[in-house]
């Protein structure tokens, strides 16, 4: 169609065309005709400029309750590296509570029974487990500590009675010195897996 008649095109296929290009589907030579037509149609001019407003009023709208992650994530993101470091020093821990625990297990003793030594390996082998299966899940550290607190206080409390007594020599009760570092990991690595709260998501208006 030449350029100059496209203002003679009936009105209700301008309109149609501008209702197409309310929806992104008008081709540029359609957007062309309509500019052309409404230029010299008061009618249509006045229709375009109605669909645009109305456009407008359905895009911008109140947004949905969209909740302010980004406080939360950073602080995940925080917690995860907080919690690396005690993650390893119990590995380090219980892999070194269960070589120590090995002889016992079999058998040998310092100035106990058998059936002694083999109870106090057993205990030191299962702390050692606890703590290796907190440094893998860290969530479960919380469940482990009250064990491994009370366990690792009346170990260190004999231990100390023992040695001020004179019943035991101080070198052979240092290796609880590893049972206190491993709580303190434990410890740790509790406080730093405790989730925050989100933050209330918030209202506001966003365009479309």
């Amino acid at each position: 169609m030449p350029s100059g008649d496209y203002q003679y095109m009936q009105c209700d296929e301008i309109r149609a065309a501008i209702s197409a290009a309310a929806d992104g589907e008008a081709t540029p030579l359609e957007r062309s005709m309509i500019d052309g037509h409404i230029a010299h149609c008061a009618g249509c001019a006045a229709f375009a400029g109605a669909v645009e407003q109305l456009d407008r009023r359905l895009r911008v709208r109140p947004a949905e309750a969209v909740p302010d992650l980004s406080r939360p994530i950073l602080a995940a993101a925080n917690r995860k590296s907080a919690r690396e470091w005690p993650r390893y020093v119990l590995l380090w821990v219980a892999l070194t509570e269960l070589v120590l625990a090995l002889p016992a297990l079999m058998g040998a003793t310092r100035n106990t029974s058998v059936h002694t030594a083999h109870e106090l390996g057993s205990w030191e082998a299962a702390l050692a487990v606890g703590l290796l299966v907190a440094a893998w899940q860290p969530r479960r550290a919380a469940g482990l500590l009250p064990f491994a607190l009370a366990l690792t206080g009346a170990m260190v409390a004999t231990a100390a009675f023992d040695i001020v007594t004179g019943h035991a020599p101080a070198a052979g009760e240092a290796q609880h010195i590893l049972d206190v570092v491993g709580v303190g990991a434990l410890w740790l690595l509790t406080r730093s897996a405790v989730p925050s709260r989100a933050p209330r998501p918030q209202r506001g208006l966003r365009a479309a």
